[in-house]
């Protein structure tokens, strides 16, 4: 199985922390750390080689220097640092427009929730490997749009992988399989449902690109290669053809 992105939270909150670490592992990243001082989050980055990084920039410690923007900053000063988002509350504002002589690779205004982490993580990724930093936030902006991609690791690699590329997604009893149509074949595991990865992470322009074969199975139709009364077919793979799949399969003339 390829290793996962791998993650370090820095986050003095303990239920803020907990929840950003749940709903991490649950979107199938890896953490390596969960930090709520400066203290541990400064011995955690010397020992650890996280892909990304979330750093609070309020840590409430008793020397004011000691918060997020001074960890920020120890980041930049690395040779091949990782990509950081910092984590604010939207009266922290004012802190973030100063903040971006760090060049930060996304923010997070709390509370955070699944779909935002998701796509804040994958942008700041791709943001990281362009060298572009984030914009700061404004009071009342529209939520970011979800990128038509997605990272995920291979082979110890950070990978890139668009949406469209999906050729699948399989509900199973707790996760949702996505399945890569080219080779090599990939999979990525979401905890969660199918209609939630649907609504929520697949960005909205490209929901509409994935029929329902089954109950639990939505596929790409531009990788079915072959379907009977029995099965679809996309690739190696084989799905249950049920008669939703009958009858837009018919629609397509596949």
């Amino acid at each position: 199985m390829d290793p996962k992105i791998t993650i370090v939270v820095v986050e003095d909150e303990a239920l803020i922390a907990r929840n950003l670490r749940l709903t991490l592992e649950d979107l199938g990243y890896e953490v390596l750390a969960t930090c709520f001082s400066y203290a541990k989050a400064r011995e955690a980055l010397a020992t650890l080689q996280p892909d990304v990084v979330l750093l609070d920039i309020n840590l409430g410690s008793d020397n004011p220097a000691h918060n997020g923007l001074a960890l920020a900053q120890l980041l930049r000063e690395q040779p091949e640092g990782p990509p950081f988002i910092f984590l604010t509350a939207y009266d922290d504002l004012d802190t973030i427009r100063q903040a971006t002589r760090l060049q930060p690779s996304g923010y997070l205004i709390k509370p955070v929730n699944g779909a935002a982490l998701f796509g804040a993580l994958q942008s700041a990724i791709e943001s990281h490997r362009r060298q572009v930093p984030a914009p700061p936030p404004e009071r009342d902006a529209p939520a970011p749009a979800t990128p038509d991609f997605f990272y995920v690791k291979t082979g110890g690699h950070v990978q890139r992988l668009l949406w469209r590329e999906i050729a699948s997604l399989e509900a199973g009893k707790n996760y949702v399989t996505l399945r890569t149509g080219t080779e090599p074949r990939r999979s990525y595991a979401i905890r969660g449902s199918l209609a939630y990865v649907l609504e929520q992470l697949v960005p909205e322009g490209l929901r509409g690109q994935f029929l329902r074969i089954s109950r639990g199975v939505y596929l790409n139709p531009e990788y079915i290669t072959g379907h009977d009364e029995a099965f679809v077919y996309c690739g190696p793979e084989r799905f249950e053809n049920g008669h939703t799949a009958q009858r837009q399969l018919g629609e397509l003339g596949r």
